[in-house]
Formats: structure tokens, C-alpha cells, sequence
């Protein structure tokens, strides 16, 4: 390589960036490797735009499968990659494999080809140095720049209105996370007022070891948490009449909306229009709690969770909302669905079914230390054990996945 010049030996014997790694899982490992587009962009920056060429010198199908309307192929292919440094010309050679299926035979065979060729181009430009990944073979991946971690320990420690834990070991972002959503799931001011005195040592500790946490505008993730807290202090609670002692009792609030797709800010809640449609809600981590519940008719566990179709109008293609769902087996759920009128069916089991799914709804949208009560329509405290009152790894994991977090 005596005829490249200072510059390109400098990039050629650098580390790879790690931003620039991907990886996917094979046969339950993870495997770390280069796209493409950057193997061709590194190519370009390194040797020049005229600087070098490719060659498929070779390719062959190695089988090909139609199933129905959909065609399945794979292809094998060498590619020649010639470099020219100065008065020299250095040619190396890789090959490839690359699978594809399509609707039609056309397609399935061009994405084949192009994933082969692709592939080849990647292993043939490898021999360069770690510029072009050849550092991932290495299983320190000493060619390639360390991850990066942060300093701070996931010890975060989330409390519910009671005092008790309601989740721990959590990660800055998680702890956020949490208490957003309890914050806006709880509507009594004694409730709101305890969950911020709880969490105030945690709110103070965000601050001081996580300062980076910040919004896109420069707003510390613990401003936003105390500014939630007293908003949600200074408006009023909504609350629902209590038909058996005259009483007001607090309501579940709604689900978030979620922000728009298509643009910015939040979705629009159809629901409040002047010609207004249902609002369909959709949360998966009730689906899983319904599912985990007896079967309604004869107790199987598990169940599955069954949209009770006469709660909102009719839409093509569109589920009632998740809100109005209950458990069944699948037997009884393919009964159901089976039988035509769901209502008769419901009565011929003497089941009222749609309270059952308001308060299994309920259920999810309480945080720890209480529970709702079918009887009183409102939210009160529930009896602890003497074991305290947790939260699952899976319910960690969620309050740290949550897509609307800041």
C-alpha cells in the first residue's frame, strides 16, 4: 500500500466509528456489520470517486420457489473490486449471497442478485482495514470505536401514593417514565400530592446525576416532572356521581394521544368534533393483562382478549376500542364469533359482560396501592400484603419503553 498517499493510509488503518455499526439477530446471536451505502461512501471518500471500480465477475441462482402468488429465490455472486493508488492497481475479490421474495418473479430475482452483489462488494472492500469492517471479525472488535455508556447507575427507585416501592433499579429515563404516567393516571390532590412528596429525593437526584437529561430544547427532564406536578395540583379533579351514596368519586382518566405521525404535535381527538366519531384506544399491555385472566364461561387460563362488538358503532376493517374487552378460551372465543348475535350469546350465558370490561380497564389505569371498586364506581386503596407492593420485570421494562415519554 506504499503508493496510497498519507491521508488515505491515515483512514485506511483508523478505527471504524461504532454509529456507523448495525446489527440483527441470526439464529439467536447478534451479529455487528456495515451497510452497504456506507461501504460504497467510505469507497468514495477514501480512494475517489475515480479512484476505484467494481466488477461482478460472477453470479448463479441457487434455487427458486413459487407458492401461490409469491416467488422465492437466492443467488450467489463474485465481485472484483480494482483500486488505483498512483501508478499501481490493486484488484481484490469477495463474494456473496443475497435472498429475496416478491409477489412477482421479476422482483424476487432483482433484490436476490442486488443483496448477493451488495454482499460481495462488502467482503472485497473488508480487505482494506477496518475502514471497511474488517475490525467486526475480530471478536473484541478492537478496530472499531467502543460503545458508549453512561455513568450513571440505573438506582432509581419509583414509590406509589402509599409509600410503597412500585418500581426499582430503574434507568433516569425509566424513573421519568413512571411517575409521568402515575402522575397522570392519579386525580385525587391527596394522591397527587403524595406521589410528589415520595419521589421529591428522586426528582432532586435526576438533576444533579443525570444533568444531560434533556429535552430537544434544553428543558431538564426534572422540570418537566415538577411542572407536571403542580399543574396537575392547581387544576381540578374530574370526578364521576356516585349513584349509591350521592358522592363524587374520581374517573380513570383517558390515554394520552399520542403525537401525529404526519406532523406535529398531537393527534386529533376525533371524539371532540362537532361531528364527532368514537374514540377507538389501543394499549397492548392491556390486551396482555386481559389475557391473563380466567376465561369468563369456564376458567381456562390462558384466555385470549375478546373485543365485545356491540359497545361502539361498526367500522370497516376497525375494532371497538380496547377498552371494551374481556377474557375468553379460545374455544368459547371461537364459539362466540360463531354464534352470530353476540348479545344473545352473552345472555344465554346470563354474563354481563360490559361492566366486567370497565373494570378490568379500570384495573390498568390505577397505579400501585389501589384498585378500583365495580360497586362504589370509584378508585380506593387496596390491602397490601405484608410483602409490599412491586412491580414485574415486564412491568419495568414497559414504564422504560413507553413511546411517550419526553
Amino acid at each position: 500500500m506504499s503508493d496510497f498517499s498519507k491521508v488515505q493510509l491515515r483512514r485506511l488503518h483508523g478505527k471504524l466509528e461504532r454509529r456507523f455499526v448495525q446489527s440483527r439477530e441470526v439464529e439467536g446471536r447478534s451479529v455487528d456489520y456495515i451497510e452497504g451505502w456506507f461501504a460504497i461512501t467510505q469507497a468514495n471518500a477514501i480512494f475517489g470517486f475515480a479512484g476505484w471500480d467494481r466488477e461482478m465477475t460472477h453470479f448463479e441462482r441457487i434455487y427458486e420457489r413459487t407458492r401461490g402468488d409469491l416467488t422465492s429465490c437466492a443467488y450467489t455472486a463474485r465481485v472484483r473490486i480494482r483500486v488505483r493508488a498512483g501508478r499501481a492497481t490493486i484488484v481484490r475479490e469477495g463474494s456473496g449471497c443475497g435472498s429475496a421474495t416478491a409477489n412477482s418473479s421479476g422482483e424476487a430475482h432483482d433484490m436476490a442478485l442486488k443483496a448477493a452483489e451488495t454482499d460481495a462488494t462488502k467482503r472485497a472492500l473488508a480487505t482494506f482495514g477496518n475502514a471497511f469492517g474488517l475490525g467486526l471479525y475480530d471478536k473484541e472488535q478492537n478496530g472499531v470505536t467502543a460503545k458508549k455508556t453512561t455513568d450513571v447507575p440505573k438506582t432509581f427507585v419509583l414509590y406509589d401514593p402509599t409509600g410503597a416501592p412500585f418500581a426499582s433499579n430503574l434507568s433516569p429515563e425509566g424513573f421519568c417514565t413512571g411517575l409521568r404516567q402515575l402522575l397522570q393516571v392519579a386525580t385525587a390532590p391527596t394522591e397527587l400530592q403524595a406521589l410528589s412528596d415520595h419521589n421529591k429525593a428522586g426528582v432532586i437526584r435526576l438533576r444533579a446525576e443525570a444533568p444531560a437529561l434533556m429535552t430537544s430544547k434544553k428543558v431538564h427532564y426534572a422540570d418537566i416532572l415538577e411542572r407536571l406536578i403542580q399543574e396537575r395540583l392547581d387544576s381540578s379533579p374530574a370526578a364521576i356521581p356516585n349513584k349509591q351514596d350521592g358522592a363524587t368519586a374520581a374517573a380513570p382518566p383517558p390515554l394520552p394521544i399520542p403525537p401525529s405521525k404526519i406532523g406535529r404535535g398531537p393527534r386529533i381527538d376525533k371524539s371532540t368534533l362537532m361531528l364527532s366519531t368514537d374514540r377507538r384506544l389501543r394499549d397492548k399491555s392491556h390486551l396482555k393483562f386481559v389475557a391473563m385472566q380466567p376465561c369468563l364461561i369456564c376458567g381456562r387460563e390462558p384466555s385470549q382478549a375478546h373485543h365485545l362488538t356491540f359497545c361502539q358503532r361498526r367500522g370497516l376493517s376497525l375494532k371497538v376500542s380496547d377498552e371494551f374487552t374481556v377474557p375468553l378460551c379460545g374455544l368459547h372465543h371461537d364459539e362466540l364469533h360463531r354464534s352470530g348475535s353476540e348479545r344473545k350469546w352473552w345472555e344465554k350465558h346470563q354474563i354481563n359482560s360490559e361492566p366486567i370490561a370497565a373494570e378490568l380497564w379500570a384495573r390498568t389505569r390505577v397505579p400501585s396501592g389501589m384498585r378500583y371498586d365495580p360497586a362504589l364506581q370509584r378508585i380506593i386503596p387496596s390491602e397490601r400484603d405484608t410483602g409490599g407492593n412491586t412491580i414485574s420485570d415486564e412491568q419495568s421494562r414497559n414504564l422504560e419503553d413507553d413511546p411517550h415519554r419526553q
